[in-house]
This record gives structure tokens, sequence and C-alpha cells, in this order.
């Protein structure tokens, strides 16, 4: 067994057990940072803390784990013999860690009891295990070997707003119009391709959504569409941005705002599906050259579109609505809101058909590379 864990943490931590038709997730939520050290025994996996386990005795166990041993400081995790390997994925609070134990093969029992694993996804998706696989051999999401799908996400909307310009002009409006402009672009192009909009009109979706919207339409590319703002009214451009830690105090900023709708949603960054995010951080590295890439290539298009704007570059950040894509993802910032003279033109029919075209052009050359 590959890949088990020995974690030392400095405050209490909450352990829970999803099973699963391959395997078991085990999740660790602390009151503080956690602080892994990689350990591996066999199938025995044991986790030191500096504080109390939650774990109650006696709750039942899912047929991957054998037994589940806890005192005041650390618990012990013996893995059944049908678990051959794991691997795990630390929040990006560092709040939580997920590991996933993974059987060679999926063992299918009926439902009867917590005991049994759960009733396996539809087959007619790519489930998550053929995801995992995929990804650990450092290789793409099994559906991106046919390129026939495209999902554009026109960013907020609904009771979240995003930014508005001083002459009331709302980011939601923009970013729908435009995307809107580039799903029917799309559709001439490139008939071929399944064009799908995570919204087609003024409503909420939260950023989790989003892509999971685009996973389980096994979508090739996600564009999320958006326009900037920032404090100072002067600033101005274009940029186009792939998932990374942000690099750049300007990166940081354009994060933190497109994140706040966070707050909208209610809910732990913490994903409900644990592994769900143990996928996302394997995919972040996975599609980073493809992502890069493209972004480069809507850079070099809105250059030769708009000539006199200023071009910001290709940034990365962390950004939520990307994370959870497992496919090559940018966002998009056609321009800033909170400027005047960028305003107008975002309310201008000519400058977001423009906006779009330059979009679709890079879309376009990205297939012709992929197919």
């Amino acid at each position: 067994m590959s890949g088990l864990i020995l974690i030392s943490i400095m405050s209490g931590i909450a352990l829970n057990l999803f099973p699963r038709h391959d395997g078991v997730v085990v999740e660790l939520i602390g009151q503080q940072r956690l602080d892994p050290i990689i350990h591996a025994s066999g199938n025995t996996l044991q986790m030191c803390f500096n504080a109390p386990v939650e774990w109650i005795e006696g709750t039942p166990l899912p047929i991957w784990i054998n037994r589940v041993a806890a005192d005041s400081s650390s618990v012990t995790v013996e893995f059944d013999q049908l678990i051959v390997s794991a691997d795990w994925a630390l929040s990006g609070d560092s709040m939580a860690m997920i590991i996933f134990a993974r059987a060679e093969n999926e063992i299918l029992l009926p439902p009867v009891a917590w005991q049994s694993p759960p009733v396996p996804p539809d087959t007619s998706l790519w489930s998550d295990s053929l995801v995992y696989a995929a990804l650990e051999r450092g290789e793409g999401s099994p559906w991106l070997v046919d390129f026939d799908c495209i999902v554009i996400d026109p960013g907020h909307g609904g009771r979240d707003p995003g930014a508005v310009g001083g002459s009331g002009s709302q980011e939601k409006d923009r970013t729908l119009e435009i995307s809107l402009m580039v799903r029917d672009l799309l559709r001439i192009r490139l008939p071929e391709l399944r064009i799908v909009l995570t919204r087609s009109v003024d409503e909420y979706v939260s950023l989790g959504e989003r892509t999971r919207m685009a996973n389980r339409n096994r979508a090739d590319l996600f564009v999320s569409i958006h326009c900037n703002a920032a404090v100072n009214r002067s600033a101005h451009g274009f940029e186009t941005y792939f998932l990374s830690r942000a690099r750049t105090d300007d990166a940081r900023a354009v994060q933190m705002l497109e994140n706040n709708v966070l707050e909208l949603d209610e809910v732990s960054t913490v994903s409900d599906d644990p592994l769900s995010f143990l996928l996302a951080d394997m995919a972040q590295s996975i599609f980073q050259n493809q992502s890069s890439h493209l972004a480069g290539s809507i850079q070099n298009s809105f250059t030769s579109t708009f000539p006199v704007r200023r071009d910001r570059g290709v940034k990365r950040a962390g950004f939520y609505v990307l994370r959870g894509a497992f496919m090559p993802a940018v966002l998009v910032e056609v321009g800033f809101i909170s400027n005047p003279e960028e305003e107008q033109a975002l309310m201008s029919l000519d400058f977001r058909f423009r906006a779009a075209q330059a979009i679709v052009e890079s879309i376009v050359e990205y297939a012709g590379r992929e197919n």
C-alpha cells in the first residue's frame, strides 16, 4: 500500500468516513491549520494529534476498514486488504485534509446498510474513480480524448451582481451578454461542438455548481467570463487567468474579489464530496500547461482586436470557480467596469461583440490544436 499518512496536528480534529463503491474517503477537519507529515505502514494509517480526537467508538465501519482505534491523542485506522493505495490533499485554507483509500477493483453490493458501499454512480457518466485513476497516471480526464464540448461560464448573476460601475452598470449583465455572443459565434464556427452555458438568464449559480456542471457535461474546456474592478478608477486593460497560486498583489486582489461570492453560497469552501477536492488538487497540475496556452491565446487575440487597450498579460490565481474543473480552464477579465471609459465600452454592443469574437478566435485555435 502506498502513500498512507501519519499526521501531527496542533488542534482538535473531527474524523469522518465516507464509504464508496471503489474505496473509502477519510476526512479530517481541524480547528486550526493542519500540518501533515507523510508516513506509510502496511495497510495501517496512524494519525497522532495534540488534542482529543472526535471519533465515536462502536460506529459501524465500511467493508474497506477492519478497525478504528482511538485514544485521547491518536487514531489508528486499519484498512482491509482490498485497499491497495491511498492519496491525500489539503484544502486551500489548510483546515481540512482528505485521504482517499482506493481498492484495486470496485465491489458493488446492494445498499442494505451503511456498512456496504453506496450505489455506484450513473454509468452514463465517468465515475470519480476513473477520473482519479487517469489523473494519478498524469493523464487528463478520460473524456478529453474527443474534443466535443465547451462550457462557457458568465460570471456572477441573480443576487450576485458582481462589480458595479460608476454609472450603475452591473458585471453580471455584461458577462451574460458577452457569453451569449460567444455561444452563438461558436455554434457558427464550430457547429460540431456542444456549447453549454452555466447560466443563460439572470440567475444565481454557486461557484461550485459551475464546475460541477462542466464535469457532468464532460466538457473539454471551461471558460469563465468576468469584468474586472479596482479601487484605482484609472486601472484598465484585459487579462486572463489560469488556476495556480497567485504571484502578484494585483492577482491576489482579483482572486479575493471573485472569490467573495462564496459568502452568498452559505457553505464551507470544503467540498460536499470529499473526493472532489482531491481530484481538483491533482487536476490543477495536470492541466496547467493547456490552461496557460489558452490564456496566452486569448490575450493575443484581445491585443489584435483592441490594439489601443492595455494587455495586462496572463496571470495565475486561486479562483474557486476554476478549482473544481477536471479539464483545462481559464478566467477572462475583459475590462475594468470600475474604469469610467471601460464601463462605457462594456455597455457598447460593438465592444461586447468584438470581445466575444476575440474569445471565440482563441477557442477555435485551441480546438484545432487539440483535434
